[in-house]
């Protein structure tokens, strides 16, 4: 059912069911595990229902990382920080109000963490840190993203966090999982998108 509804959305808007609009750029990570040292990524910045410019939405980042055991793309969006707002989607109307999280977490040798990303002060970010926390959302900061807003990227690329991710990054808790499975499905499949 969650698939059809994800491929119909995808049909009708001939993009993703999601976020379907955004920029897409490159940039540089440097971190600590568990991400790589150093790291080109490929980066989209969008907003959530597509909502036109100054007007309250959900923002999202997507960033495609390059792992020594493939890539992950892991996929933020504006959330709360707290144990239990970190769950839920929250609307903003700048970036720099936004503090965009993993709303579900990854289990990563047998812990659970959620990762979210701080955009600096810019209209659209060119910035952002990149923390960590585990159950208690204690967050410490792993990683650093600066993106090149000056060298746009004209090759779409089709992040999902389902098909595209390292095996030791489990997606959880597993029922959600199984969603978040059937809705990248149903949208691949809207947008003839192949499943591998």
């Amino acid at each position: 059912m969650l698939s059809t509804v994800f491929r119909l959305i995808a049909r009708v808007r001939n993009d993703r069911a999601l976020h379907p609009r955004g920029v897409q750029l490159t940039g540089e990570l440097t971190g600590t595990e568990p991400f790589p040292a150093a790291a080109t990524v490929t980066a989209r910045l969008s907003k959530g229902a597509g909502t036109g410019p100054g007007k309250p939405d959900v923002l999202g980042l997507a960033l495609r990382v390059p792992t020594a055991s493939g890539d992950w793309d892991l996929l933020l969006s504006s959330t709360g920080t707290g144990q239990r707002t970190r769950l839920l989607p929250k609307f903003v109307r700048h970036w720099r109000d936004a503090r965009l999280g993993t709303l579900a977490p990854y289990r990563y040798r047998d812990e659970l963490l959620w990762f979210m990303a701080v955009p600096d002060d810019g209209e659209l970010p060119g910035r952002f840190t990149l923390h960590v926390s585990g159950k208690d959302a204690e967050w410490r900061r792993i990683a650093d993203v600066t993106l090149h807003h000056e060298k746009p990227v004209t090759t779409p690329v089709a992040f999902d966090p389902v098909l595209n991710r390292p095996p030791e990054m489990e997606m959880a808790p597993h029922w959600l999982a199984v969603l978040r499975e059937q809705a990248y499905h149903g949208s691949r499949r809207g947008r003839h998108q192949p499943e591998s």
